[in-house]
């Protein structure tokens, strides 16, 4: 689940009052499964992403935390169906007069690719999966060209 860190990493990146405040992002992971065929050991983990974010300031907009979440999420997922039902939901609970906690929902999915090379060891990469991608490891990309 190495996209939970990546989102971490662009929020803290992107919201100041993260940047300046960074235990109040909590992150969790809620409902995974793993979708897998048996037919080899790649698989797609799906997951809800639980971010949490305290004594978020009420006097700050939300959208300094909605713009990044959207940003991270179009470079990281596959892009939504038309009318599709959103994969993000939040909620809100106010504190004080002062502050609120923030949570946010995001539904995820990361397609793992394994293979085994020839001394039987795997060979394990994050997708999506693009033959020229660089960040592909040289083993898979390899095997994709098959």
């Amino acid at each position: 689940m190495k996209l939970i860190g990546s989102l971490r990493e662009h929020i803290l990146a992107k919201v100041q009052y993260l940047a300046d405040n960074p235990d109040r992002l909590i992150l969790t992971v809620e409902k995974g499964s793993v979708v897998w065929s048996g037919q080899s050991l790649s698989h797609r983990q799906q997951y809800t992403a639980v971010i949490e974010i305290d004594d978020y300031p009420e006097s700050l907009d939300p959208n300094h935390i909605i713009i990044p979440l959207l940003d991270w999420y179009q470079r990281n997922q596959d892009p939504l169906a038309p009318n599709s039902k959103s994969p993000i939901a939040f909620a809100s609970y106010v504190l004080s007069n002062a502050s609120t906690t923030v949570v946010f929902t995001v539904d995820l999915q990361e397609s793992i690719v394994v293979a085994i090379d020839d001394n039987g060891d795997y060979a394990i990469d994050i997708c999506p999966v693009v033959s020229d991608n660089p960040h592909l490891n040289p083993l898979l990309k390899d095997l994709l060209k098959r």
